[in-house]
Order: structure tokens, then C-alpha cells, then sequence
């Protein structure tokens, strides 16, 4: 079960990509491809089929532009082998087939469920690096604030940031450890497990015909309710509820019986049975 889980929830990423030094767009486009499905795997690559627009819109960029232009260098340095196009039935271009090859050598695990804290190009290349450095049991790492500048290229200011940001959307947590001599060390952190969504169980309809423990018939009038609950104490046919509530006919002589009504009310029933519906009252 668990490894059922990780498959469907994570995606593969290779731990180089931060040697070639990507742009926030290109690691951005990188993790969107590498995240998608796909049954159409042959020989070591993998078949995904999209739209640079879908692909733009995913990654919250405006045009398509740039999210070409990320495909062209990824295709440079062998992240992205081939690029199909293929005629549609009305003789017009249909949407790129992308092949990937498979993730080998030293890789990391990112969850799917990033794409929907839609999260900025900065703030993602912050997030895959965090991934690749924790730990893949424990999910904490300790990196300073130099060691981040150093590796993304960026200021420090940048780095406080991005990290700041991080930690108040919930995806990093951030630990403050203290040495013997009471000063404190470099900053810990934990990339916290993003869960997916939980399915929603639709409850089954309770048929009318079960017994409950406690009934309650609600009905509009009072009357009715009274008229029910007194049906329910004298052991009445659930079948005559049921009709009743559906709207069939509240005087029918297979259905009722005279012992539990008052004679007034019997003479009523008598008379209209008898001038109106042309019956006979049962019991008469």
C-alpha cells in the first residue's frame, strides 16, 4: 500500500539539475513535464502528450513563449530527447508529444500536490532544492544560509525571503538548534509531507422499509405528524406509511380499517366513500 502511494503521489526528479544552472521557468517547466502520467512507457522513455498551453498554465505563465523556449534548452542538455507534431484529422498540427527518458542515477522525490500552492518560479526552485537535500526518511536537512546563496547563485536577502515564504504557506518548518555553549548552529529544516485530497464518501440513502430505532416522520402540518406517530404506536403496516407519504389516496378501503377510527369521523368517511367514489367502507 505504501508503495502504491509513493508512486501516485511523487514524481522523480534528477539531482544534476542544479549543476547546469537552470532559470527559475526552466526548473519550473522541468518539474511540470516530469510530474505528468503516463502509460506510454517503451524502452526506457516515456510518452507524455500536452499543450504548451496547458503546460503554461500550470506553471502560471502568461504566454508560451516562455515555456518554449525553457523546452528548447532542456532539449540542449538531454532532459527532453524528442519532440513530436502530429496532423489531426482536419490536415492542421495536433498538440507536442513529449519523450522523456526515464529518471536514472541519483534522483528525488517531489509530491504532486505542489502545483496547487501555485507557487512562484523562485519559490519552486526553493522547494526542489530543499527536496533534494532532505532526507528521504526523515524529510529534514540543515543547510546555511551561505551554502543556499552558493548553490542557487542568488543574494541573501533573496534566500531569507523565499524561505520566509515557504515556511508560512506550511510546506517547509523551520528549527532553531542550539549548541552545548548555548549558541545556536545553523538552521534546520523539514519538508513537510503534502497529503492528497481525501475522497468524499456519499452516504447511501436509507430505504423506507428498514426499521429505525427512533423514527421521526416530519410532515408540513401538524396534524399529519400526530396522525402518523399514532399509526407508528398501534403497529400499522409499514406499507400504509410509505403510501401515505408518497401522496397516494389518504382513504382507500385495502388500506384502512375502522377500529381505530372515532365514529364521527367513520360516518364522514362513509358518506364520501359512498356519494364521491362510489365504494363501499370496508368493515360497514
Amino acid at each position: 500500500m505504501k508503495i502504491r502511494e509513493r508512486y501516485y503521489n511523487v514524481f522523480k526528479m534528477p539531482n544534476d539539475i542544479f549543476e547546469k544552472h537552470l532559470t527559475c521557468s526552466e526548473l519550473t517547466v522541468l518539474a511540470t513535464v516530469y510530474s505528468l502520467r503516463s502509460r506510454s512507457i517503451y524502452q526506457g522513455n516515456k510518452y507524455i502528450k500536452i499543450s504548451q498551453k496547458s503546460i503554461a498554465a500550470i506553471c502560471g505563465f502568461k504566454s508560451t513563449a516562455t515555456v518554449s523556449k525553457a523546452i528548447e534548452k532542456l532539449c540542449l542538455l538531454g532532459y527532453i530527447t524528442r519532440i513530436n507534431r502530429y496532423y489531426d484529422d482536419y490536415k492542421k498540427l495536433g498538440t507536442n508529444v513529449y519523450t522523456i527518458p526515464t529518471v536514472r542515477g541519483k534522483y528525488f522525490f517531489v509530491s504532486r500536490q505542489i502545483f496547487k500552492y501555485h507557487l512562484t518560479t523562485a519559490q519552486m526552485r526553493m522547494y526542489l532544492f530543499f527536496c533534494k537535500c532532505s532526507d528521504s526518511r526523515s524529510k529534514r536537512f540543515w543547510n546555511s544560509y551561505n551554502d543556499i546563496c552558493q548553490t542557487l547563485k542568488l543574494k541573501r536577502s533573496a534566500v531569507i525571503k523565499t524561505i520566509t515564504e515557504l515556511c508560512d504557506m506550511g510546506l517547509i518548518k523551520k528549527y532553531r538548534i542550539t549548541k552545548k555553549d548555548g549558541s545556536y548552529s545553523d538552521n534546520h529544516y523539514k519538508v513537510i509531507k503534502l497529503l492528497p485530497p481525501k475522497r468524499k464518501i456519499h452516504k447511501k440513502r436509507r430505504c423506507r422499509f428498514a426499521p429505525a430505532s427512533s423514527p421521526v416522520y416530519i410532515s408540513k402540518h401538524k396534524t399529519n405528524c400526530t396522525f402518523m406517530i399514532n399509526l407508528y404506536n398501534q403497529k400499522v403496516n409499514i406499507f400504509l406509511i410509505f403510501f401515505y407519504l408518497r401522496g397516494s389516496p389518504k382513504i382507500c378501503s385495502s388500506l384502512y380499517s375502522t377500529h381505530s377510527i372515532p365514529p364521527d369521523r367513520k360516518n364522514r368517511i362513509k358518506l364520501y366513500l359512498k356519494y364521491r367514489c362510489n365504494l363501499t367502507f370496508y368493515g360497514s
